[in-house]
């Protein structure tokens, strides 16, 4: 089997049988058709898959290393190339896989570009501010959803009518990241807003059931998202700023839920993550929470009375210890 066989075999499969969402299979084939353009200036191209050694891995490694990237991002390149070469040994085509002899880089700190609570009042305020009532009432919906239910790029854009159940003040995340499905339910900003742009909805004829879509009602997509949140930042001040996007503003989610009492595990599930080490990256702790985690440091109870004849721990057991020493009985 040939090199651009197996990327494209690997490709379909991710597609429909392995449930990869479509930005994770995009980035998968893109980097595997990178490795094979590399092979090609190497003087390999389209090689059979059972010629590709550890060595040549390796190199490529080396090579996309020396071009400056992250080591996060030569590490997702790497789980990239092998996970193609796991599912040809899946597949039969091959028995060894040559680029799991290859260490990952370690992960470098990543760079988070944090949204506050202000910044996003003004988002919704923007919204309201724009040159036609369908556009006011549509993208203060969408940044609602965005805002208080924390939802991904593509599932708000996989989200349907049928999907909102106002009365029960949820709605139905059914093709979540792994095609898994959860319920968030609504504040009442969110539900208001929802509830405000399905009745203008209903006024006009869909042929599709896309809960929001464009001023020509067509089927929201991705880069008509980023064309209205490009909109209402510049509205509200903050044209070209890059920390104001769709993973940014679920960041920022996942932070209020923390500092407003939420324990860790309703936000894991808030937010529809696997693991628990997943859900911690999303919680970033603020100047506000720090201030309050100062109070507790110090000898003082929660009402910030200070504590009268309270030794550490350490002390306290060095005296139990001494007084069991007194009473040993001498030989």
């Amino acid at each position: 089997m040939l090199l651009s066989e197996a990327i494209q075999d690997f490709h379909d499969c991710a597609r429909h049988e392995l449930g990869h969402t479509t930005s994770t299979s995009y980035a998968y084939a893109s980097w595997q058709r990178n490795f094979a353009r590399w092979l090609a200036e190497t003087g390999l191209p389209d090689p059979p898959v059972a010629e590709i050694s550890v060595n040549l891995v390796r190199r490529y490694s080396y090579h996309q290393s020396s071009r400056g990237l992250r080591p996060r991002t030569v590490r997702s390149i790497l789980i990239a190339i092998r996970a193609l070469f796991t599912y040809l040994i899946k597949m039969g085509a091959l028995t060894e896989n040559p680029a799991s002899e290859v260490r990952l880089p370690k992960k470098d700190a990543a760079t988070r570009l944090l949204v506050t609570d202000d910044d996003l009042v003004k988002l919704l305020e923007a919204a309201g501010r724009q040159r036609s009532d369908f556009r006011c009432i549509r993208d203060r919906a969408m940044l609602a959803v965005l805002i208080f239910c924390a939802l991904r790029r593509q599932e708000l854009l996989n989200l349907c009518v049928g999907h909102v159940n106002v009365q029960d003040e949820s709605l139905l995340v059914q093709h979540g990241k792994g095609e898994k499905s959860r319920t968030v339910y609504l504040c009442p900003e969110v539900k208001e807003a929802l509830r405000e742009w399905l009745a203008l909805r209903q006024q006009k004829s869909y042929t599709h059931d896309a809960l929001f879509t464009t001023e020509t009602r067509q089927r929201l997509g991705e880069n008509s998202l980023y064309h209205v949140l490009d909109d209402v930042k510049a509205i509200a001040g903050f044209r070209g700023d890059p920390r104001i996007k769709p993973h940014s503003i679920r960041h920022a989610a996942a932070t209020r839920l923390l500092r407003n009492g939420a324990d860790i595990r309703s936000i894991q599930a808030w937010l529809g993550h696997s693991h628990l080490q997943t859900t911690a990256i999303y919680l970033h702790t603020d100047e506000q929470q720090c201030r309050r985690i100062a109070v507790l440091a110090g000898f003082s109870k929660n009402d910030g009375s200070p504590t009268t004849g309270a030794l550490p721990r350490d002390e306290k057991q060095s005296r139990v210890g001494q007084r069991q020493l007194r009473r040993r009985p001498t030989r």
